[in-house]
């Protein structure tokens, strides 16, 4: 990841979701998924199994201990991560996944979805856990129930009954938060009720990589929006958003959730 693309993060362009290719169809597996939480997707065609909650701390942790992988994050030395002082993304020396904000930072807490993972990195993890990362496809269908015109995970309406469903900024972003989701950065997974399918924190707190690539660019897509989203900015807690982010980024709102079958 060179610098340029870094100062660009913030201000990159995104898009209208359109399935452009359907989801994976294979049959129920007679054994089962590799963890014992995956989730079944049931669809017309087939379906898969997918995580409930993006991937931990504590489970990427277990991941390193197991196979002593290193990040790209830790391999470049630095990462991004948005500076709410500077009111800017900055490339942060020693910031990596233990260490999302970098060193001079609290660490990584346990519950908190796993940052700072290129999709090199989120791919080792899938695959030595079983799985894989999920195409935007199965990625929207899971996201929405199926329902993949949708624009978020509960329905229709971004606060049914006023109430916040996710985690995401409220105000004029970088200027004002007001805080009325309870947080006012990263939260720990399973802190709002899950969809219909039982999955949790599909719109906002952070975005999650999924295998699908935008052509010609080598960027991958993300999707579901992060803490740093705002009505006034990305609104990439819609779902029908989507952005696309280079494949060796690390950043402090980027992490991912893995599917198999």
């Amino acid at each position: 990841m060179s610098l340029l693309q870094l100062l660009f993060l913030g201000a990159f362009a995104g898009a209208v979701y359109s399935c452009e290719s359907k989801v994976a169809s294979v049959s129920r597996p007679e054994s089962g998924p590799p963890t014992p939480d995956m989730v079944w997707i049931d669809e017309p065609e087939g379906g898969f199994y997918i995580d409930p909650t993006e991937v931990t701390t504590a489970q990427f942790a277990e991941f390193v201990a197991a196979t002593g992988y290193t990040t790209e994050a830790d391999d470049y030395g630095w990462s991004g991560v948005f500076d709410l002082e500077q009111l800017s993304w900055q490339p942060v020396t020693g910031a990596n996944w233990q260490y999302p904000q970098g060193p001079d930072a609290p660490p990584a807490e346990p519950q908190h979805p796993v940052t700072q993972v290129s999709i090199r990195d989120a791919r080792a993890y899938a695959e030595w856990a079983g799985k894989r990362l999920p195409t935007e496809a199965e990625w929207m269908y899971a996201a929405t129930g199926g329902e993949t015109e949708r624009p978020f995970p509960w329905g229709d309406e971004m606060l049914p009954q006023g109430a916040y469903l996710g985690n995401w900024w409220q105000g004029p972003f970088p200027y004002e938060n007001r805080l009325e989701d309870g947080f006012a950065g990263l939260a720990a997974v399973k802190q709002f009720p899950p969809n219909e399918k039982g999955l949790y924190d599909l719109a906002g707190n952070v975005w999650e990589w999924t295998a699908s690539e935008k052509p010609a660019t080598g960027e991958f897509i993300i999707k579901g929006g992060s803490f740093l989203c705002s009505t006034s900015y990305c609104t990439g807690f819609n779902l029908q958003q989507r952005q696309f982010t280079a494949a060796d980024s690390g950043l402090n709102h980027l992490g991912f959730r893995c599917v198999a079958g």
